[in-house]
């Protein structure tokens, strides 16, 4: 009988466990969203811009990334700060343009990639 009730007990506790974690990661906006964007770049096959939005307490999450190659030798690189994009997209094979919604105006960002390896290496700001 006591057996029963602390394996009772245990699952309570593990479904509970569940539940605050599944709540945190929603409300604080642990890094990894929902893939909203995925778009090729142009004469490379092998190089991918993605967008990704989260949620925190409120507003949205937006993460930008270059994904590069492709299986195992696959790699991702951040593009540019966590921002609020009203656009992205390739502005070439080695250059990714992400227009920003700052609150007052749209900033322009162009973010030059590595032609090698797709880690960006510079930003042009156009606003």
């Amino acid at each position: 009988m006591r057996g029963a009730i602390l394996r009772s007990l245990f699952l309570v506790a593990g479904v509970l466990g569940t539940l605050v974690v599944t709540l945190a990661a929603g409300l604080f906006g642990f890094p990894g969203g929902q893939e909203t964007m995925r778009a090729g770049a142009p004469d490379r096959p092998d190089r991918h811009l993605v967008v990704e939005v989260g949620a925190a307490m409120v507003d949205p999450l937006w993460w930008v990334y270059v994904d590069e190659g492709s299986g195992l030798t696959a790699r991702r690189w951040h593009d540019g700060d966590d921002c609020a994009p009203r656009a992205a997209e390739w502005d070439g094979p080695d250059r990714v343009r992400l227009t920003v919604d700052t609150g007052e105006r749209d900033e322009v960002h162009v973010v030059e990639l590595s032609p090698s390896d797709g880690r960006p290496h510079r930003m042009v700001d156009r606003g």
